[in-house]
């Protein structure tokens, strides 16, 4: 078991790679970002997987029929590490502030009442912490015509990990635990996952159809999953409540699952059948389980000023079939004296759930489902000329259908923009973003076009440069693309 619980501990903090599935929150390029992750309609090429499959298609780029993404001179990344609560105003102010006693020793900061309530409140909507780093590790794409459309390949890691602390835990460090009050744990989130994604993508337009549009592109991404590590919890409805003379009720009800590649030597506990195994960790171990996703993309040009796109993300999902474990309890405990060790010899493996948790032949997964909705609007061509350079703007509405790791069931909306002067090689971006896990973001960022090499770089957090010490999180993402 102990094995079990490092590897556990382990996952839950590690850094969330993904890429080419943006889910609806999800760092995605270097160039979108910049424009506070709106993409739909605007993405392009290689930029365009996991986002808007329609979009690797252009029929206006005639000179060049490969796209490919490599770790030169710049390898895809993007990085996210934040919280959706806690600023390092309050971090420090919390938990990094200390003062010293009579004897000069250090010690920790007393919190007032209303500090505490000021700290409980902070968890109000959910104490979560995300992290993320983006990477594509190969991708390609190639138009040998406009009549037989573009072909894209596309391989790509997906790790990921949300942790939510619940607020009845806070309540409990902060204010005790005085006779007659309930402590939830209701709240608690916790899911792990590493996948890897062999995506192969076809995308083709055609004129005027429907009528109402001048371009019409359509495309569609397969994506075979591979996945090396899980952990989720399902349910949990646990509390307990404080009675008189210090008696303790502990109703305990949780259901988690996991599932382990055998190559990381994972064992459990309350299984007898298992061998302990070595772990030998690598970039390319065995599954734990295998899936498949598929993408859906639309995009129109209903004339030179406006464009609209529609796709869907990640339809499918992945079932998990080896070291796949179901965590599960759901007892009721009383105590009515601490010191009665009969009472609480056996309360650790009630709590943990040791005597009803077994191994299992399977377990499933949904992928982050989700929805994107867009519209962009050409300035340039709306002034039809009186405009110093290209300047597009676009919106997207994008809507989660579960919350699966870099999903979220709340409606994220954005505007962007990309203004590119007459003759420069430089592109400048910007944006908003609203509502999702992050609720706000002012995008920045800026690219680098030399016809055959395409940098781009940029942050959906640019505010945060400004307020240093209020940030919640830090975010960035940057890429290269050759065409030729």
């Amino acid at each position: 078991m102990k094995t079990f619980i490092t590897a556990v501990i382990a996952i839950l903090f590690l850094v969330e790679v993904n890429a080419q599935s943006a889910g609806s929150i999800g760092i995605t390029d270097g160039r979108s970002v910049g424009m506070a992750k709106t993409y739909t309609t605007d993405s392009k090429g290689l930029g365009a997987l996991g986002i808007n499959p329609a979009n690797i298609f252009s029929r206006s780029d005639t000179t060049r029929k490969w796209e490919i993404i490599t770790v030169f001179p710049l390898p895809q990344l993007g990085m996210k590490v934040g919280t959706n609560f806690l600023s390092i105003n309050e971090f420090n102010y919390f938990f990094g502030e200390s003062t010293t006693d009579a004897s000069g020793k250090k010690v920790g900061k007393y919190l007032t009442a209303d500090d505490k309530a000021r700290l409980v409140n902070l968890f109000s909507d959910g104490g979560t912490i995300q992290s993320d780093i983006q990477s594509t590790i190969f991708a390609i794409s190639w138009k040998p015509s406009a009549k037989a459309g573009a072909f894209t390949f596309a391989i790509s890691d997906v790790i990921g990990s949300n942790v939510t602390f619940p607020k009845g835990l806070v309540e409990l460090l902060m204010n005790g635990n005085p006779p007659g009050d309930v402590f939830k744990f209701d709240d608690t989130q916790a899911k792990a996952w590493w996948l890897r994604k062999y995506s192969i993508s076809w995308a083709h337009g055609m004129k005027f159809f429907p009528k109402i549009f001048q371009d019409f592109n359509y495309g569609f991404s397969f994506n075979f999953v591979s996945g090396y590590f899980y952990f989720g919890i399902d349910r949990m409805n646990s509390l307990f409540t404080t009675g008189d003379h210090n008696s303790l009720t502990i109703k305990n009800d949780f259901m988690a699952h996991s599932s382990f590649s055998p190559d990381f030597g994972v064992t459990y506990s309350f299984d007898s059948a298992s061998t302990k195994t070595k772990s030998s960790p690598s970039l390319f171990p065995s599954p734990a389980g295998n899936g498949f996703g598929m993408d859906l993309g639309f995009w129109g040009k209903i004339n030179d000023v406006w464009g609209v796109g529609l796709s869907f993300t990640d339809l499918g999902s992945i079932k998990w079939k080896e070291k796949v474990a179901e965590f599960t309890a759901n007892s009721e405990v009383v105590i009515t004296d601490l010191s009665d060790t009969n009472q609480t010899k056996d309360l650790g493996d009630k709590l943990t759930g040791k005597n009803e948790s077994k191994v299992i032949g399977a377990y499933k997964t949904p992928l982050p489902t989700a929805m994107h909705v867009g519209v962009s609007f050409q300035l340039d061509k709306f002034l039809k000329g009186h405009f110093p350079g290209r300047m597009i703007i676009v919106a997207d509405y994008n809507q989660g259908f579960n919350d699966e790791l870099r999903n979220s069931k709340k409606a994220r909306f954005s505007i962007g923009a990309e203004w590119i002067p007459t003759n420069w090689i430089f592109a400048f971006r910007t944006g908003l973003s609203f509502g999702g896990f992050d609720k706000f973001g002012l995008g920045a960022g800026m690219g680098i076009n030399f016809g055959f090499l395409e940098l781009n770089g940029g942050t959906p957090d640019f505010h945060y440069l400004f307020m240093p010490n209020g940030a919640k999180r830090i975010s960035f993402a940057f890429d290269s693309k050759w065409k030729f």
